[in-house]
């Protein structure tokens, strides 16, 4: 199954008629970096759409919750609940806690980004009786093959992501410090000393956020991936667009060329920079 984010839902027919099976939308105040927010009240609507199209609607919930949070964690997963979502993304434990006292655990989804490296972490959290688990974005295809002797995981197939994020206004803070009028829209590239790519930085209402320096791709992987027991991958278009997530579903059906870059998938994983001498 083929999940994706969304940009706009004129785009909802198209998706499908590309291959994706299921759409990713985030709660205001709940979600993290997702390229269509929408209020609480709205998911309905968006869940009638989907239903009409045979789509499988996801939510976004992995914002790190504090405890003022959690009444609208609660409220969110009661909704999704009674209207029969199909997966709600999650990142901080106390949704788990919240979703295991109403009983929709089993469709949560665990996605805390750089996290789950091992085939342990990931059944811990499958043991707690939730639907799947998101793994680490950078590991190598010989990692993945080690972890999949659990069911049940899914892996990021195309798009930016996530390698830092700080609940702190980092670029804000850095302007105010520098004298620097701070804009409405938050957005740059960052370029290590070490390195030449840039690296997308964002700041948002949940706080900072900085991304890969190329989009992942998987063309060249995901049969592979197919092969050794992953069956979910998504698609997260942040800073790309609603036709660039069509684009990308086309490449793989019709085998077509695709931007991006597969490096992670083959190279070595460096835990220590005393381990590169």
């Amino acid at each position: 199954m083929i999940f994706a984010t969304i940009h706009d839902k004129s785009s909802l027919k198209a998706l499908k008629e590309a291959g994706c099976d299921g759409i990713i939308i985030g709660v205001v105040h709940l979600a993290l970096h997702c390229p269509c927010m929408v209020e609480l009240d709205e998911i309905a609507q968006w869940k009638e759409s989907c239903d009409q199209l045979g789509l499988d609607l996801y939510v976004n919930g992995t914002k790190m919750m504090m405890d003022e949070d959690l009444p609208l964690v609660l409220k969110t997963l009661q909704r999704c609940q009674s209207l029969g979502i199909q997966g709600f993304y999650f990142a901080d434990e106390g949704v788990l806690q919240l979703a295991k006292e109403i009983g929709y655990q089993q469709a949560l989804i665990y996605q805390p980004e750089t996290l789950i490296t091992n085939h342990l972490d990931a059944q811990f959290y499958l043991n707690q009786g939730i639907q799947a688990v998101s793994l680490a974005h950078e590991l190598s295809l010989e990692e993945i093959k080690k972890i999949v002797q659990t069911p049940h995981l899914e892996v990021l197939i195309n798009g930016y992501f996530s390698i830092l994020y700080s609940r702190r206004p980092l670029i804000s803070n850095y302007m105010h410090q520098e004298n620097i009028e701070v804009p409405s829209t938050l957005q740059y590239d960052l370029i290590e000393a070490t390195r030449t790519d840039r690296m997308p930085i964002l700041q948002d209402e949940t706080g900072t956020h900085i991304f890969s320096e190329q989009p992942i791709q998987s063309y060249n992987e995901i049969q592979a991936l197919k092969e050794c027991g992953i069956s979910r991958f998504r698609i997260d278009s942040i800073f790309q667009s609603d036709a660039w997530t069509i684009d990308i579903l086309k490449a793989y059906k019709e085998h077509l060329v695709m931007p991006g870059s597969d490096h992670w998938y083959h190279q070595q994983t460096i835990r220590k920079k005393e381990e590169q001498k």
